[in-house]
């Protein structure tokens, strides 16, 4: 587990977030909908902390990070942020001059390493951008200085800091993106998909990497874009599941695990890949009917009740809120009608 400071206010407090699209049509670019890629997400971090982010692709967790940077601009809602131990300030309504500087304290890790790294540029030039940038060291000397102590951490050679990207492989690449990420010193990490990626062998390193680094800067906080539930149950302390825009469930990994209280929640733990394949007693898979809902056009009700075979009336007519159903100490969300009545199966 993460080193989680739970004594304080959370780092980030994500409130009614909403994110929306419109959808054109045609050679004017008409305006024919809305498409609701985040629509009322809430949720907290603290310092310290690992929250995963889980989901099919498309249900809007990608959006959901990248408006927490403001790589994106939210259509609605707060994102508040406690920046350098002051009053927190929001980053969804902060001028160009502060998301500057929040985003020394905010970094974000893509995906593909492949792509996310500058194939024209050296090791150094890639690390280095940041600080030099945002003036974190003064001249070239201390700045190799620093992107030699960043490639030790990340447990790459810095003597091979003047190669250019195509001379390592995915997993070596995605250590310098780490590296990179990590040059301004930031106490938050949105890492989208960091390993989807890489072979499943460099994907146990990266990770390791991730939770080490976490061990060792004492407070670094990470929400963790992914929908590899093996992934998050190793490396989360908490997991939101989150469905056509919205979260469903929230709790702690444990227990979301264990006992899962959202019907969407079951169908993904049923479909992960089963650790011991050649047991006599297997899971039995949840297929869901139909497709993912149309964040255009979302169902009335409960956006999931179409692929349901636990839905009621109700479920078709009026949406659930995401209400908490656990205790004091480990409390447990979920938005769903019948959370308390049903019995649903975890990991075996």
């Amino acid at each position: 587990m993460s080193d989680i400071d739970n004594s304080s206010r959370p780092l980030v407090e994500v409130r009614d977030l909403r994110k929306y699209f419109e959808a054109t049509h045609g050679l004017l670019r008409k305006v024919v909908g809305t498409v609701k890629a985040v629509d009322g997400v809430s949720f907290s971090i603290q310092q310290g902390e690992t929250l995963a982010l889980v989901g099919e692709s498309g249900c809007g967790k990608t959006t959901t990070g990248r408006c927490l940077i403001r790589a994106v601009d939210p259509s609605a809602g707060s994102i508040r942020y406690s920046f350098d131990n002051a009053d927190p300030i929001d980053i969804a309504t902060v001028d160009k001059h502060q998301l500057r500087e929040l985003r020394r304290s905010i970094r974000l890790m893509f995906q593909d390493p492949y792509s996310s790294l500058n194939p024209r540029m050296t090791v150094f030039q890639i690390i280095s951008e940041p600080l030099l940038i945002n003036k974190l060291v003064q001249n070239q000397s201390e700045a190799r200085d620093r992107v030699q102590s960043l490639l030790q951490m990340v447990h790459l050679n810095p003597n091979k800091m003047d190669r250019y990207p195509h001379a390592f492989s995915g997993g070596q690449r995605q250590r310098i993106a780490i590296a990179r990420a990590l040059a301004p010193k930031p106490r938050f990490l949105i890492a989208d998909e960091p390993v989807s990626a890489l072979d499943v062998s460099v994907q146990a390193q990266v990770l390791n990497l991730l939770k080490d680094l976490q061990h060792e800067l004492r407070g670094l906080t990470y929400l963790f874009v992914a929908h590899n539930l093996s992934v998050v149950k190793y490396q989360s302390d908490r997991v939101a599941i989150m469905y056509v825009g919205k979260i469903v469930e929230l709790t702690v990994t444990e227990e979301l695990f264990l006992t899962p209280k959202h019907p969407y929640t079951e169908a993904l733990i049923s479909a992960a890949p089963d650790p011991e394949p050649r047991a006599v007693r297997r899971k039995k898979r949840i297929v869901l009917a139909g497709e993912v809902a149309n964040p255009a056009d979302p169902p009335s009700g409960c956006y999931f009740h179409p692929r349901c075979r636990y839905a009621k009336d109700v479920c078709r007519t009026t949406e659930p809120p995401l209400r908490d159903i656990g205790t004091a100490q480990q409390p447990h969300q979920v938005a769903c009608h019948f959370a308390e009545e049903l019995t649903l199966r975890g990991i075996e």
